[in-house]
C-alpha cells in the first residue's frame, strides 16, 4: 500500500507530491515489490499522471473507509 499522500496547499504545483510518490515507489521496488496499491485516493488523476496508476474497478470505498480526513480541520 502507498498512501495516503498529501501536500500542504502552499506546496502544491511545485512537484513535491510527485517527488514523494516517486521516491516511495522507488523504495518499494528496491525492496522487491512488483506493484503498489494506493487506497483512498482523493486525486486519481495525479496518480495516473505521475505513476501510470489505473483504477481497480469496484474498489470503493477501499481500505481506508471512514479513516481519512480531507482538508484541514
Amino acid at each position: 500500500m502507498v498512501g495516503p499522500i498529501g501536500v500542504a496547499d502552499a506546496a502544491r504545483g511545485r512537484g513535491v507530491g510527485a517527488a514523494l510518490l516517486r521516491a516511495c515507489l522507488h523504495d518499494m521496488h528496491a525492496a522487491g515489490y512488483a506493484y503498489a496499491v494506493a487506497g483512498g485516493v482523493g486525486a486519481p488523476g495525479f496518480f495516473r499522471r505521475v505513476a501510470g496508476a489505473v483504477e481497480i474497478a469496484d474498489s470503493s470505498p477501499g481500505p481506508y473507509a471512514g479513516m481519512l480526513r480531507h482538508g484541514h480541520d
